[in-house]
């Protein structure tokens, strides 16, 4: 009876062949420089075709680097790589997307990126642990320096969220890649590899929130991780809400005016007048 072969079986068989390699390239270059050891030796060795093997290993001039695992010019590739991905995968989506076109858009081998990521979805949790950490390391000290020049904490919290919208206003290619990806869940790797980066962001924010009250000598309106879920389930549903609705969810607008409507409670307003910030048909 003949087995389908699903696109992470093929990855994985692809990791593991390249492990194969990179152990049979070891084992040889115990006894002459690694560049001089031939692709056709460590097929043999690995038990593998010798095309398999100079397409997974990439050109014999890194393979010295390859065996020492770092360096910086294994840092350039995997740099190289995460720029092309999020190039390929914005124009091609994640599922359209291949690790070929990734190698092809870096300008390195398909064996260069599998040194580096194990698979496509390896490759996207790289891309969002880059982007929550260039969100933590430059955004938010920025952000969060304005907000305690603030005497009034809602007016900080309303700066804050507003720079969240601006760069999302500037790149709307990445949340929609990440609600694509939130899609692929049903996979338990990418459901617990998502939840535990919802997790960390969480426990960051709620981290931060805690420290602008000490700063105010304030003690927070709620748990700050509670605050911290929230304002990040708030956003994400705005986010989506504009995706699919961009001309009439005016993110600018809406987003100081939820602010305020949340600050203040849910209680009625004095006299309901329809929001400018939704426009009507």
């Amino acid at each position: 009876m003949n087995r389908s072969v699903t696109p992470a079986a093929v990855e994985l068989d692809i990791h593991e062949a390249r492990q194969r390699a990179i152990a049979a390239l070891r084992q040889l270059s115990q006894t002459r420089p690694a560049p001089d050891v031939n692709y056709g030796e460590i097929a043999a060795e690995a038990g593998l075709p010798w095309q398999t093997v100079k397409r997974l290993l990439g050109p014999r001039e890194e393979f010295t680097a390859l065996l020492d695992g770092g360096g910086p010019e294994l840092v350039d590739t995997r740099d190289r790589i995460l720029d092309a991905a999020a190039r390929v995968f914005a124009n091609k989506s994640y599922l359209g997307a291949s690790l070929d076109e990734v190698a092809a858009d870096a300008g390195l081998t398909k064996g260069a990126v599998y040194w580096h990521f194990k698979s496509k979805s390896d490759l996207f949790f790289a891309l969002l642990d880059s982007r929550f950490q260039q969100e933590y390391d430059e955004h938010l000290p920025a952000a969060l320096a304005r907000d305690a020049a603030h005497t009034d904490p809602k007016d900080g919290l309303k700066e804050l969220l507003g720079g969240v919208v601006d760069r999302v206003k500037q790149d709307p290619d990445w949340p929609r890649l990440f609600l694509e990806f939130m899609g692929q869940a049903r996979d338990p790797d990418v459901r617990n590899r998502l939840a535990t980066a919802y997790q960390d962001s969480w426990r960051m924010s709620a981290g931060l929130i805690a420290h602008q009250h000490q700063l105010r000598g304030q003690q927070p309106p709620a748990d700050p991780e509670l605050l911290a879920i929230f304002w990040s389930a708030l956003m994400d549903g705005l986010i989506m809400a504009w995706l699919v609705n961009p001309e009439r969810i005016q993110l600018d607008s809406l987003m100081p005016r939820m602010v305020d409507m949340l600050w203040h409670g849910l209680a009625p307003a004095p006299e309901f007048t329809s929001s400018p910030a939704i426009e009507k048909e």
